[in-house]
């Protein structure tokens, strides 16, 4: 119960996390991680949320300031405390907006969903930070260089959590499933994230 109990926590760090719903998620998943707590997800899902279908920018001048004071905070205190290199710091979302804004009526500024370009962020736990994998065209439609699927991000993950990728698991149906899939699965792959795996 204590470790939610953020009142106590230094005044100074509570500001530089924000007086925000997800900069106290931050802040209490840092105190999750120095308990030892081995997962840790914060669902950034508060009202006005980042499916901004109607008034995009205006969603985003409330969402962004938030999100990077909280995440850039906790990467920070992670790192002041000697855990960031022991955590694994993952943000992303299933699918990104599309580059194409809907001004008509009852869009106002929408954008719609967008998944076959769009980004994640991974810091800590063996990821060596301040490097942009892959890029977009210049419209941010589609992948130019580089491509990285959603099975390459959790491949890389797993693999630096020390988890066997190859691993088989149980299947009620007695299939031949792995932890995470290979090109023999006949899955389109980039490859893992071998730019910034240490």
């Amino acid at each position: 119960g204590k470790v939610f109990d953020i009142k106590t926590e230094n005044e100074k760090l509570r500001e530089r996390y924000g007086r925000s719903d997800f900069g106290a998620s931050c802040l209490i998943a840092r105190r999750l991680v120095e308990q030892g707590v081995k997962y840790v997800t914060i669902n950034y899902n508060y009202a006005p949320n980042w499916d901004s279908h109607k008034k995009h920018f205006d969603v985003m001048k409330a969402r962004l300031p938030e999100f990077d004071k909280g995440l850039a905070t906790l990467l920070a205190d992670l790192s002041d405390r000697g855990l960031l290199d022991s955590t694994i710091v993952w943000a992303g979302g299933e699918f990104g907006r599309s580059p194409r804004i809907q001004w008509e009526a009852p869009w106002n500024g929408g954008r719609s969903h967008h998944g076959k370009c769009f980004s994640h962020l991974v810091a800590g736990g063996g990821f060596q930070g301040g490097q942009v994998i892959g890029a977009s065209d210049e419209t941010g439609i589609n992948v130019a260089e580089r491509p990285v699927y959603p099975w390459d991000l959790i491949s890389s993950i797993y693999e630096q959590l020390g988890i066997d990728t190859q691993a088989r698991l149980p299947h009620p149906q007695g299939l031949d499933v792995r932890v995470s899939p290979t090109e023999a699965d006949g899955i389109t792959m980039g490859g893992r994230l071998r730019e910034i795996m240490s």
